[in-house]
């Protein structure tokens, strides 16, 4: 299995790989084209950190996110809500009130920064293929994306998950080093861990 920075060539499969990865949620249910537009997002902004395990030059896996999370998010918003907008609207007409509500956030995420806590770099999305699950490659992908934050002068590295059912991704981060920060809710009931690792950590 090799790892090395995503180029443009890796959009098409880090979109299968997604759709793959996570299925039933609201990203998934944008379509593929969204997620394309989301990934090249990644790649083509100065504080994009975006990684992919590959295997016989297939893409198995990636880690993708950003080492300055304010930034990086308003200016996707600026260059590329059109098409973010566009892609959504066949998942937009199929359900229009949940997919209404759900883009409004997503357009306006920030990041989930931890509040009082500057200089961090956001761990947005990682995800492997079903195949490859217990091999290993979202440790590498993880230990990558870490190495790559913290050679860029930030303090730490932060993400979300789902605090309910959802025990392997949760032990994932623990036993990788990461700490639970905080909790919040996202909507009217999700539950939903933030977690931290400092660069002291690695």
């Amino acid at each position: 299995m090799k790892l090395r920075f995503a180029d443009e060539r890796d959009i098409d499969a880090v979109a299968s790989v997604h759709l793959a990865a996570f299925p039933g949620f609201f990203l998934t249910s944008l379509g593929r084209r969204f997620l394309i537009e989301m990934y090249r997002g990644f790649l083509s902004h100065p504080s994009g950190i975006f990684f992919v395990a590959e295997e016989q030059g297939e893409v198995m896996g990636f880690a993708a996110g950003t080492s300055a999370p304010d930034e990086f998010f308003s200016e996707l918003r600026r260059r590329r809500a059109i098409f973010f907008l566009l892609w959504a609207l066949p998942a937009l007409l199929r359900h229009p009130a949940i997919v209404i509500q759900k883009l409004r956030s997503a357009i306006f995420y920030r990041g989930d920064k931890p509040a009082g806590l500057e200089g961090g770099a956001l761990l947005s999305s990682i995800g492997v293929c079903p195949d490859v699950i217990g091999k290993s490659v979202g440790k590498r992908l993880l230990h990558d994306f870490e190495s790559e934050a913290f050679s860029r002068g930030v303090g730490f590295v932060y993400l979300t998950t789902d605090e309910a059912g959802n025990d392997r991704v949760n032990k994932f981060y623990k036993n990788n080093g990461y700490f639970v920060e905080s909790r919040f809710c996202q909507g009217a009931s999700r539950a939903m861990l933030r977690y931290v690792k400092n660069s002291q950590s690695q």
